[in-house]
């Protein structure tokens, strides 16, 4: 029964630990102030003058939502009923720094397919999602005009790698890449069926 009984809980670690998509590494030159891209935990405002960074910049937001109706992203929508999670990349200079500010071809990697990206010019693809995506306890800005990216700035997607190019002045780049959860069904049903027979197994002792 005590096997069983561990084999149950590690099931249901697994579990857990698998119904989450989060950014896995980031890779880069250095951005044109010297700086490299790094992994940080979501800040507590993300208003344009609140966080600033020399480097591409990202955070895990909300790690598994399913969602109730279809969302907007890019070009597109992901449709109702998926698992997702999501996460924000950004770039963005201090208000008293002059000049261009570029970080080019950072590869972010995620454990989960990336399904979309929110990146248009205004942020309204963003903002509509914050109550539903955005991190606990992170404030968040409504819609402003170049919130998104725009000019030269790009991103390119090959499965759970997306490819960032950001070159700001004032305000900074926001982006929000989904990604997929895939429900561990199968893990799930293995942890009940062993603790299933576990609890048979201990009727029959008792018999």
């Amino acid at each position: 029964m005590k096997k069983l009984t561990i084999a149950a809980l590690v099931t249901s670690s697994l579990f857990a630990a698998n119904a989450s998509a989060t950014i896995l590494s980031v890779s880069s030159g250095t951005s044109s102030a010297g700086f490299s891209g790094q992994i940080t935990p979501a800040p507590g405002l993300v208003t344009d003058a609140a966080v600033t960074n020399q480097a591409q910049q990202g955070f895990n937001e909300q790690q598994l939502v399913s969602l109730a109706a279809d969302l907007a992203v890019d070009g597109g929508t992901i449709a109702q009923g998926t698992n997702v999670a999501s996460h924000m990349i950004f770039l963005n200079k201090a208000t008293s720094e002059s000049g261009v500010l570029s970080h080019i071809g950072v590869e972010w990697m995620f454990d989960g397919k990336i399904l979309g990206v929110m990146s248009d010019p205004g942020g309204t693809l963003e903002a509509a999602s914050n109550a539903l995506l955005g991190a606990a306890g992170t404030t968040y800005p409504g819609a402003f005009g170049a919130r998104g990216m725009e000019g030269s700035d790009s991103y390119t997607i090959d499965g759970d790698k997306l490819t960032v190019t950001m070159r700001v002045t004032q305000p900074g780049d926001w982006i929000r890449v989904i990604t997929d959860v895939p429900e561990p069904a199968s893990m799930a049903l293995f942890g009940l069926g062993l603790m299933g027979l576990g609890f048979s197994r201990r009727r029959k002792n008792h018999a």
